[in-house]
């Protein structure tokens, strides 16, 4: 009993390491890239990383109902330029300066509909970081 109770242990023990940290997607300027939450992207040949935090809300118009209004979805994005680091909230459609760079949040997808609830690691926030000027 005594060596099954060390071999559980073990696997226990095994089980409760660090996750390994996720690597950033590299991308160039002008490039669209779609991030989960978590996920952060680096611009090739910048000090330049961006990552998508959460959906902070989402009141959209969900795509099987005929709304009066549209709605808006905000996301909070991380921006590190080299070592000043900023929490940005964005609305779908929007732009941000940061130092020579423009951040853009293109979309957010999925879009909702009136019969499921997006959970939140389903998001994706699809971005493109631009040079300003």
């Amino acid at each position: 009993m005594t060596r099954v109770a060390a071999v559980l242990t073990c696997l226990a023990l095994a089980g409760c390491g660090a996750a390994p940290a996720r690597q950033a997607r590299t991308v160039d300027l002008g490039v669209e890239a779609t991030l989960a939450p978590g996920s952060t992207v680096s611009v090739k040949g910048t000090e330049l990383n961006v990552r998508f935090v959460a959906v902070s809300d989402d009141s959209r118009c969900p795509k099987d109902v005929t709304c009066i209004w549209a709605g808006e979805v905000k996301v909070q994005l991380e921006i590190q330029l080299a070592q000043n680091v900023s929490r940005v909230e964005f609305l779908e459609g929007g732009v941000k300066a940061s130092g020579p760079y423009r951040v853009m949040l293109v979309r957010v997808e999925p879009q909702p509909t009136s019969k499921a609830r997006i959970a939140p690691q389903d998001y994706r926030a699809t971005l493109k970081i631009e040079r300003v000027g």
